[in-house]
């Protein structure tokens, strides 16, 4: 168990759960507090005594420390409020801060609240507090600390635990180096809290995202005990033996088929080494082909729309394949770019997202241009999020497309207000810029996207570059030809990424020039395909030659991928039985290995109690029975098999060859 598999049962739980859907780990709770009181308590309050008071930590503290901090407000609330300046000012280091804090608090108390009582009493402020004040007045860069948790997580990275009073700093020193890191992983698990936080009004935090990590570890240790191995039994993505071998194959031929007989998890060893290549949700996708798969769905295609006046009318869009291309070189030119470059182009971003919101919601209707009294009125935003613009009071339905890439890319040019109002000609400055275009539309929409204030707290950060692997599931049954046209040559791996050599789509006098693809398609250098086959399905003979030599071709055979049964109690037994069930089935002329029983069939005796009777007349019976069908004496051989399978006699391990001819 490492911390790695820990973010990933968290994720699943949060992806099954949310954060408030499980009564055994309600967490919601944290965040909808951090919310409400952001930037609390604030240390230049008129009354800083209400201030005080007015705080709600819930369980975040214990109960005598919430009566402890509202005496000091109410004795002593001036003397108070400096030692919470001095805790929030980031200019001094946060071990002295958190030191100074502790001690001024004991000394205040003593010296000035402890008389009031005719109790024992103590200040009661410990590093718990003190996280809760800095969560509080700033949860992009603090969260809540507790002891046990501090003490889990140095026991997982098998790291010292520091003393009392050293232990704060070096938690948040741990979630920054470690836990952080490995949850900016997991693009799925931040886009699922990220939405609900979003759906319920709360703001985002990423220390507070690793202490709900932490937490829900705690949990598990909780309720199993220390023993890891019950944890890891959780676990959904169970490694495949070898997978970096497969990894690297990938890497090598860039397209890989991974063949073998059903059941052996093929689809789901697909879906392994795309994550262990570190693909999140953005990075990898999944489709799976069938008959009725074509090249509209998968690269480009005409598809019906509504038009302005209410008439039928038809639009190209971009098929799964190229969709996904796009994500991928832009993952590629952003890893390029300084962090300069980034945080310019972000904060332009969030502008330009700021008048998409205007438009959208009916407060912005038209651009002006730079000739007096004339504009551009707004027709709509597209699916793309570009900006789709007319010239008012004409008869013509003629419009004019703003996107946002080609505006990053005039913003590079005129980086001002100023530097627009300066330009002379319009036409001829804007399109030496970006190229052809509607000149006064680029230069209007730029113009109004600089008025917008930049209201995202959130900084830019350097894209790493990653790759990207598309999925196709039982790429057989799809006819290729059909599906792949033209992209045949660019699949083809000595051409991979290479965007100087394009292929021309069926559709490319419809591509935009704003678009990636106009000068023709290409696969960028960091896409893998990575596809699935069952041997024994014979439409493989559908997939033309020119196709198949594109791709490496891996058998995958039972044994392969058997360690999926590792948390099964009967581990040992499911293998056994397996292996001398595969044996038998490799002897019988006419089934062979390709009919063999994958793991994933002995998966289900996690769901039935181990119970091995039930799962031979329920799954492997009818299954073989389906396999043996049409043959001369199938009884005969099915009783072999389940011989075979029970152990009961030995498996007479020849049946005669002349008996076994299919009776059609």
């Amino acid at each position: 168990m490492n911390l790695k598999d820990i973010v990933t049962l968290f994720k699943n739980h949060q992806i099954q759960y949310g954060l408030n859907g499980d009564s055994n780990l309600e967490e919601l709770y944290k965040w909808e507090l951090v919310s409400k009181q952001n930037g609390h308590p604030d240390p230049n309050a008129v009354d800083f005594s209400k201030e005080i008071k007015s705080l709600v930590l819930k369980n975040l503290c214990y109960s005598s420390q919430i009566t402890a901090i509202r005496s000091f407000a109410k004795y002593e609330p001036e003397e108070y409020r400096k030692l919470f300046k001095a805790l929030f000012d980031e200019n001094i280091s946060l071990q002295e801060r958190i030191e100074n804090f502790t001690d001024s608090c004991k000394k205040l108390w003593d010296d000035k609240i402890k008389a009031r009582f005719s109790k024992m009493t103590r200040a009661m402020c410990d590093e718990r507090l003190i996280s809760c004040f800095l969560t509080l007045h700033n949860p992009q860069k603090y969260t809540f600390y507790k002891d046990d948790v501090y003490k889990n997580l140095c026991e997982l990275l098998e790291i010292k635990s520091q003393k009392t009073g050293h232990k704060l700093v070096h938690f948040y020193e741990l979630l920054k180096q470690y836990v952080i890191p490995e949850i900016e992983k997991e693009e799925e698990l931040i886009f699922s809290i990220n939405n609900e936080l979003k759906k319920n009004g709360c703001i985002q935090s990423m220390p507070l995202t690793a202490q709900t990590v932490l937490w829900y570890h705690r949990e598990l240790l909780k309720n199993t005990g220390t023993d890891n191995k019950v944890i890891e039994s959780k676990l959904v993505d169970t490694k495949i033996d070898n997978d970096q071998k497969y990894i690297d194959l990938l890497k090598e031929s860039k397209n890989l088929v991974l063949t073998g007989a059903p059941g052996t998890g093929k689809t789901f060893m697909a879906q392994t080494i795309a994550r262990e290549m570190g693909c999140g949700k953005n990075e990898m996708c999944f489709v799976q082909f069938h008959p009725s798969y074509d090249y509209t769905d998968f690269v480009e295609g005409l598809r019906p729309i509504m038009m302005s006046d209410g008439q039928m009318g038809f639009e190209r869009k971009d098929g799964i394949f190229k969709e996904f291309c796009k994500k991928a070189i832009k993952n590629l030119e952003d890893s390029k770019k300084t962090l300069t470059e980034l945080s310019e182009e972000k904060s332009l971003n969030d502008k330009y997202n700021t008048v998409i919101d205007k438009i959208n919601n009916g407060d912005l209707n038209e651009f002006k241009l730079k000739t007096n009294g004339k504009s551009m009125e707004v027709v709509k935003v597209t699916d793309f999020n570009n900006i789709e613009l007319k010239t008012p009071g004409t008869s013509s339905n003629r419009t004019y497309t703003v996107s946002f890439d080609r505006l990053a890319k005039l913003a590079k040019v005129f980086t001002t207000t100023e530097s627009l109002n300066n330009i002379s000609n319009i036409s001829d400055a804007v399109r030496d810029a970006i190229g052809g275009c509607h000149a006064s539309a680029y230069w209007a929409v730029l113009k109004e996207v600089y008025k917008q204030k930049n209201i995202s707290t959130l900084t830019a950060s350097n894209v790493v570059k990653k790759d990207f692997v598309f999925i196709i599931d039982e790429i057989n049954r799809g006819e290729a030809s059909k599906i792949f046209g033209e992209l045949f040559y660019a699949i083809d791996p000595g051409y991979r990424g290479k965007n100087d050599i394009r292929v021309k789509t069926q559709y490319q006098n419809l591509v935009p020039e704003t678009d990636v693809f106009a000068e023709g398609f290409y696969i960028p250098e960091n896409v893998f395909i990575l596809g699935t086959m069952n041997d024994i399905d014979r439409s493989i003979e559908s997939m033309d030659f020119a196709m198949r030599r594109r791709f490496t071709w891996k058998e995958i055979k039972p044994e392969d991928t058997q360690s999926m049964l590792d948390t099964l109690e009967c581990a040992t037994k499911a293998k056994s039985v397996m292996a001398r069930l595969n044996n038998e089935i490799s002897k019988i002329e006419g089934l062979g290995p390709a009919y063999q029983v994958g793991p994933s069939y002995f998966l289900k005796l996690g769901d039935n109690d181990g119970n091995f009777e039930k799962l031979w007349d329920m799954n492997i019976e009818p299954l073989l029975r389906e396999y043996s069908r049409g043959f001369r004496k199938s009884d005969e051989i099915m009783e072999k098999l389940r011989s075979a399978y029970f152990d009961t006699k030995e498996s007479n391990s020849k049946i005669y060859d002349n008996e076994l001819v299919d009776e059609n």
